[in-house]
């Protein structure tokens, strides 16, 4: 699933802000909706994984957030870039964004990860490692736009909120032909992210019998004998007897296309220390999903035929906090 060739897709403000803020030892805030009652924010940042992809390098250079009552914008501008390779932030890993960050309370509309984007819409010291080359990352209309999430939040007053801004890579990345940067292909990032309140969220997890798997030849297709299988994961629908299909990507919304739904999240399926095909897939919110074991290529540039074992999937509820076993 998810292959990933150059130059094809692979398969998860950005703006400056010239204001002036008080200076802080990591970062500085300025902005805000006016209301003198406070909350606590923590922020981190996950990804899901992506195939062939040794490592997905992003240099954050804030956050900013926006008042649903249409005020100021509250802006945390960090002291330095906090560069992270968000390939070393899954299975439950997260790097911090914010750290215990005073937010005046109430209702948001949307988060932006601010990057600094130059001109040719590259997102400085950032990259994507594959098959050890180096290719540069854009974000579209980064200087305008950027990397927003627009997800309504809201922050209690004297109370700590912990959230999880998770990547999902498999989604996020393509590298359309002719996109270059120096006369380098270059891969366009999207905003295809989830801002996940963490006392609402639980985890599926849990194994796939080899029989299963050798159900279908495409599952163990390409597969070394260790580590995750490149052509098999658990995909995960939002909503019970939820309707099973690939991912599709439009390369100009950078979204799905009109009346298709892709899957939440694709955690990929891996030989464990004990021997065991296993997934897990943390930071989901309460809930009922569908899952199935999806087997095959998938490009999200195109359509893509899968074969899903279970033909009609399999429902399952996640509960804040817990941890859902789902067997295959």
């Amino acid at each position: 699933m998810k292959s990933l060739l150059v130059p094809t897709a692979v398969r998860g403000p950005v703006r400056l802000i010239a204001v002036a803020c008080l200076v802080m030892p990591l970062l500085a805030a300025c902005g805000g909706s006016g209301n003198p009652s406070s909350s606590t924010m923590n922020l981190g940042i996950t990804d899901g994984p992506v195939d062939a992809a040794s490592s997905v390098v992003i240099s954050f250079t804030g956050v900013e957030l926006q008042p649903a009552n249409g005020g100021s914008a509250v802006t945390f501008n960090f002291s330095s870039p906090k560069t992270l390779d968000l390939m070393q932030y899954q299975n439950g890993n997260a790097a911090a964004l914010l750290s215990d960050v005073s937010v005046p309370a109430g209702n948001y509309s949307w988060i932006r990860l601010l990057l600094n984007v130059g001109s040719n819409n590259a997102v400085a010291n950032s990259y994507i490692e594959i098959n050890g080359a180096q290719y540069p990352i854009m974000v579209p209309s980064g200087a305008q736009t950027g990397l927003k999430l627009v997800q309504g939040f809201t922050m209690t007053v004297n109370q700590v909120a912990n959230f999880t801004i998770d990547f999902v890579l498999s989604q996020a990345i393509t590298a359309p032909p002719g996109q270059q940067v120096g006369g380098t292909q270059a891969y366009v990032l999207q905003p295809a992210l989830r801002l996940i309140d963490n006392v609402q969220a639980g985890t599926i997890s849990g194994t796939v019998a080899l029989s299963t798997l050798q159900s279908n030849s495409a599952c163990l297709s390409g597969y070394s004998g260790s580590g995750p299988l490149p052509n098999a994961h658990v995909y995960i629908f939002s909503g019970a007897n939820a309707t099973l299909t690939d991912i599709q990507i439009d390369p100009t919304t950078g979204t799905a296309p009109a009346g298709h739904v892709n899957p939440v999240v694709t955690p990929q399926i891996t030989l464990s220390s004990s021997g065991q095909y296993a997934y897990s897939q943390p930071f989901l919110l309460a809930g009922t999903y569908t899952l199935a074991v999806a087997c095959g290529a998938d490009n999200p540039s195109t359509a893509d035929t899968l074969a899903f074992i279970p033909a009609a999937g399999m429902t399952a509820t996640v509960t804040a906090n817990q941890t859902t076993t789902v067997t295959f």
